[in-house]
C-alpha cells in the first residue's frame, strides 16, 4: 500500500500505527512513527490507545520508559498519542516530562476529564499534578488552551479548581501568584496571558502579597499588554507611593491605550491627596499628556494642571503647552510661558516648518544616439504584446525616427524585423511602434483601424494618433528629423527652448511637424520659466508654438459630479454602463474650455460624458499626456476608479505622478487623493500622505475640495474616517496644520448628523482635529456646527463641537 505522509493514510492510519508498535525495535523510532504527520492527522477523534497499550506492554519496562519520554518530547498538544504517553508516564514512574507539548496536552485532557467529575478532584488524584503544575506558567500554548476560562466559581474549570485547591491547602498560593507574575514578565500577547490575568484576579492577593511583587508590577507598566498593565496599575495604586513614581507615571502617559492614560491621570490626582510632597515628580508625565491625540485626555491634563499648579514643577509643563489646541492653551494663560507668543499661539521658534517629502520619480534616460544603441534597446524591449513603460516607448520612438531619418540603411542593417503578428492589438502603443520598425526596415505592414474616442479614452486617442502618424510617415518615407513632443523630463514636460530648436530642425529639413506630435508638444509646454518668443517662429506651426509660449494657452475647467447623487434625473448613458472600465465609474468629470481649433486638444478638453464607454488602456501615459493640466488627467483617471475593486483602479503611482506635474488641482484630484488616503494597504495611505504633504508644501493642495469630497464619500460610506484621520493628523503634526484645517472645515458640513440620525464614526475625532489646527483669525462660521454644539447631551461629539465653536469665536 502506498503511504503519503503529507496527505495522510486515511482509513489505514490505525492499522499503520499498530503495525509500528508491534514491529519497531527502537523506542525513539516508534515515537517518531506514532507522531508522524500523516498518522497524527488521520483522524484525531479515533482513540487507538487500548490497542497500542496491549502491544507496548509486551515490551520491557525500561523500553516502555524510553518510549514514554520520546513521545512526550515529540507531542505538539492533544493528539492520538497523548493518552498513550500519559498512561506510560504514570505506569513507568519516570520523572514527569516538562516538554511544552506534553504540558499543553495534559491541561486540555484534564479539562475534558472534569466533565465527569470535578476538576479539583481529578487534579488532586493525578500523580503528575505536583510536578507539572509549576510548568503551567512556562509551557508555550497553555494560555491558548485556557483562554476561554472565565468563571472562578466553575468547579469543572481550571480557575475554580486552582482556587479550590488553594483554599484546601493542596496548592501553594504563593507559587500560583509568583507563577502568574513571572508569566507576565516573560511577555506574550493579550490572548496568551488572558487566563493568567483572570487567575491572578481570582486569587485576590492581599497587601503583603502585593508588596512582595511591587517592583514587578512597576516593570509591567511600560510595555505589557493592556489587560496586564491595567491589572498591575490597580495593584500599584493600592501600595505606598513607589520610589520610581516619575518613571511609572511617564510610562502610563506613553501607553497607546486611552484607558491607561486616563487611569494614570487619575493616579496623579490621587497623589495630590495621599502624597502632595511627591506631586512635583509627576510634572513631566503630566506634560506628556498635553501631546496626546485624544482631546479628552488633553482637557483632563489641563484641568489637573490648573488644580495642582502650586505643587507642580512648571518647567516641563510650560515647554509642552504649545502642543495643546488653542482653546486649551488659552486656559493656561495664567502660567507665564516663554514658549507662547501673542494670543497664546506658539512662538515662532517653536513652529514646525513643513518640508515637502521627496516623491519617487521615474528615471529619464538620455536620448538614443547610435544605431547600435537603438538595436540594443529594441532587443531589451518587451515582447510585441507587452509594454515596457511610457517613457521607454517615447525614447524608442524618438530614437527610431531620428536615426531612420539620418541613415535608414544603417538602421536596416543593424535591426531585425519584429514578428508579423505584432499588429493584432491596435490599442497597444507597442503594436504601432513595432509596425513602424517594420516599415523602416522595408516591410509594408497593413495598419489596423485606428481606435477612436468611442472605444478608447481621449488621452489614449492622443497616444495612438501620434504613434499612427509616425507609422504613416515611415510608410511614405517622410519621417521628420526629430519629434517635437519627446519629453525632456520624467514628468512628461518638454523644455521650451528644446521645443523651439526641434521645430527649427524640422523646418530646416524642408518638412512640417506631424500634426498629433505638434499638439502633444503644446500640451507638454511647462507653465513656468517661459523663454522669450523666438522671432524666427514665422511658419504656421511656429506661430502656434509662439502663441502658446507667449501665454495664449487654454486653461480648461474641470468639475466632478456623483452620478448617483448629483443631478440624478439626467441621462448619463445612451446605451448602458461602460464596457471596459473596472466596476461602475461613479464620479464623472466635466471638462470645458474654449475651442482651440486643434482637434485632439479640443477632444481632451471637451465634455467626456459621451465617451464614458471608452476603455482605460494606457493609464500610465495619461499624466504624461497632460503634464501641465494634471486636473484634466485626474478627471480621466477618475472614471476608472472602483470602490468595489480597488485593486483594479489606478494605483498610487498615478497619484504621485500627478503631484509631480503642473497645473491647478480640484475636485477630480481630491477624489483620487481621498481614495488613496482610504487605502486598505498602509503603504498606500503612506504614499497618499506624502503626496498631500508635497502638495501642501507647494501651495497646490486643493484643501477645500478634498474636505468636501471626503465629507461626501464618508456620508456615502465609501470612505472610512478612521483610515483617513491618522494621515490628516500626521500631516498637521508635520507642519501642514493650516492646510489640514481647510480640509476639516470643508468636510464638517457634510457630516453633521440630522436630529435623530446616527453620527458617522470618527466625527468627534475630526472635530478635535479641527480644534487642534484652526489658525488664528479663522472666524468664518461652519454650516451646521453651531447647531451641533447646542444639542443636548454630553457626548464627545457635542463637546468637541462646542470647543470648536468657542475657538472660532
Amino acid at each position: 500500500m502506498r503511504y503519503d505522509s503529507w496527505r495522510g493514510a486515511g482509513d489505514s492510519a490505525e492499522a499503520l500505527r499498530a503495525a509500528g508498535a508491534a514491529t519497531m525495535a527502537s523506542a525513539s523510532t516508534l515515537a517518531a512513527w506514532l507522531t508522524r504527520r500523516g498518522l497524527v492527522g488521520a483522524d484525531e477523534a479515533v482513540d487507538d490507545t487500548v490497542r497500542l497499550l496491549g502491544l507496548v506492554r509486551a515490551r520491557p519496562p525500561a523500553w516502555q520508559a524510553k518510549l514514554a519520554a520520546a513521545l512526550a518530547a515529540r507531542l505538539r498538544g492533544r493528539g492520538p498519542s497523548y493518552q498513550l504517553t500519559a498512561i506510560l508516564v504514570r505506569e513507568t514512574g519516570i520523572t514527569p516530562p516538562t516538554d511544552d507539548g506534553f504540558i499543553t496536552a495534559w491541561v486540555a485532557a484534564a479539562a475534558e476529564t472534569a466533565e465527569r467529575r470535578g476538576l479539583a478532584e481529578v487534579l488532586s488524584a493525578d500523580p503528575l499534578f505536583d510536578a507539572l503544575l509549576p510548568r503551567l506558567f512556562h509551557a508555550q500554548g497553555v494560555g491558548e488552551v485556557l483562554q476561554w476560562e472565565s468563571d472562578p466559581a466553575d468547579p469543572d474549570g481550571w480557575l475554580g479548581a486552582l482556587r479550590t485547591l488553594c483554599e484546601r491547602g493542596r496548592v501553594d498560593r504563593s507559587m500560583l501568584l509568583d507563577g502568574c507574575v513571572g508569566r507576565f514578565l516573560r511577555g506574550g500577547t493579550a490572548l496568551e496571558l488572558r487566563f493568567f490575568v483572570r487567575l491572578h484576579q481570582a486569587l485576590a492577593p492581599d497587601p503583603a502579597e502585593l508588596d512582595r511583587h511591587a517592583v514587578d508590577y512597576l516593570r509591567l507598566l511600560p510595555a505589557a499588554p493592556g489587560t496586564v498593565a491595567e491589572l498591575a496599575l490597580g495593584h500599584v495604586r493600592e501600595l505606598p507611593v513607589p520610589t520610581e513614581l516619575a518613571e511609572a507615571v511617564e510610562a502610563l502617559m506613553m501607553r497607546p491605550e486611552k484607558k491607561l492614560v486616563r487611569a494614570g491621570l487619575s493616579w496623579i490626582d490621587q497623589l495630590a491627596r495621599l502624597a502632595p510632597d511627591r506631586l512635583a515628580e509627576t510634572s513631566a508625565a503630566l506634560a506628556l499628556a498635553f501631546g496626546h491625540e485624544s482631546s479628552d485626555l488633553q482637557d483632563r491634563a489641563v484641568r489637573l494642571t490648573l488644580k495642582h499648579s502650586t505643587r507642580l514643577d512648571l518647567a516641563p509643563i510650560l515647554e509642552a503647552i504649545p502642543h495643546l489646541p488653542r482653546d486649551l492653551r488659552a486656559r493656561l494663560d495664567g502660567l507665564a510661558s516663554p514658549h507662547l507668543g501673542p494670543g497664546g499661539e506658539p512662538a515662532a521658534e517653536d513652529a514646525v516648518v513643513l518640508v515637502a517629502p521627496v516623491l519617487p520619480q521615474a528615471e529619464l534616460l538620455p536620448p538614443i544616439h547610435t544605431v547600435d544603441e537603438l538595436a540594443a534597446e529594441f532587443g531589451r524591449a518587451a515582447a510585441p504584446f507587452g509594454n515596457p513603460g511610457w517613457l521607454p516607448v517615447e525614447r524608442l520612438l524618438a530614437g527610431l525616427v531620428e536615426l531612420a531619418h539620418r541613415d535608414r540603411e544603417a538602421v536596416r542593417a543593424a535591426l531585425i524585423p519584429p514578428p508579423q503578428d505584432a499588429s493584432v492589438y491596435p490599442t497597444n502603443p507597442m503594436t504601432w511602434l513595432w509596425m513602424t520598425l517594420r516599415a523602416v526596415l522595408g516591410d509594408r505592414p497593413s495598419p489596423p483601424a485606428l481606435p477612436g474616442p468611442d472605444s478608447v479614452s481621449a488621452p489614449h486617442v492622443m497616444v495612438l494618433r501620434r504613434m499612427a502618424e509616425v507609422l504613416d510617415a515611415a510608410l511614405s518615407d517622410t519621417l521628420p528629423p526629430v519629434l517635437l513632443a519627446t519629453p525632456t523630463s520624467a514628468s512628461g514636460h518638454v523644455d521650451p527652448a528644446v521645443l523651439v530648436d526641434r521645430l527649427h530642425r524640422v523646418e530646416a529639413a524642408g518638412g512640417t511637424p506631424l500634426d498629433a506630435d505638434l499638439q502633444q508638444a503644446l500640451l507638454r509646454i511647462p507653465r513656468t520659466a517661459m523663454p522669450p518668443v523666438d522671432a524666427r517662429l514665422t511658419s504656421p506651426a511656429g506661430r502656434l508654438v509662439a502663441r502658446w509660449l507667449g501665454g495664449e494657452e487654454v486653461v480648461p475647467v474641470v468639475t466632478v459630479r456623483d452620478k448617483y447623487n448629483d443631478g440624478a434625473a439626467e441621462r448619463w448613458f445612451d446605451d448602458g454602463p461602460p464596457r471596459y472600465s473596472c466596476g461602475d465609474p461613479r464620479f464623472v468629470p466635466f471638462v470645458s474650455a474654449p475651442p482651440t481649433g486643434l482637434d485632439l486638444i479640443d477632444l481632451l478638453f471637451s465634455d467626456p460624458r459621451k465617451y464614458l464607454r471608452a476603455g482605460g488602456g494606457c493609464l500610465d501615459w495619461w499624466p504624461g499626456v497632460l503634464p501641465s493640466h494634471r486636473e484634466v488627467a485626474a478627471g480621466y483617471l477618475l472614471q476608472h476608479y472602483s470602490w468595489d475593486w480597488p485593486e483594479r483602479s489606478p494605483n498610487r503611482e498615478h497619484l504621485v505622478r500627478l503631484a509631480g506635474a503642473e497645473g491647478p488641482l480640484g475636485a477630480a484630484s481630491a477624489v483620487m487623493l481621498a481614495f488613496h488616503l482610504n487605502d486598505e494597504d498602509p503603504a498606500g495611505r503612506t504614499a497618499a500622505l506624502e503626496v498631500l504633504l508635497a502638495l501642501a508644501a507647494g501651495g497646490a493642495l486643493p484643501g477645500t475640495e478634498l474636505g468636501e469630497q471626503l465629507g461626501r464619500l464618508v456620508r456615502q460610506e465609501m470612505v472610512t474616517l478612521s483610515r483617513v484621520l491618522p494621515s490628516l493628523t500626521e500631516a498637521a503634526r508635520l507642519g501642514a496644520g493650516r492646510q489640514v484645517w481647510e480640509v476639516v472645515a470643508a468636510a464638517i458640513p457634510h457630516l453633521v448628523p440630522a436630529e435623530g440620525e446616527r453620527a458617522r464614526s470618527g466625527l468627534a475625532d475630526l472635530l478635535a482635529l479641527g480644534v487642534a489646527t484652526v489658525p488664528p483669525g479663522a472666524a468664518a462660521p461652519i454650516p451646521g456646527l453651531a447647531g451641533l454644539a447646542a444639542r443636548k447631551g454630553s457626548s464627545r461629539m457635542v463637546r468637541e463641537a462646542a470647543r470648536l465653536v468657542q475657538v472660532l469665536g
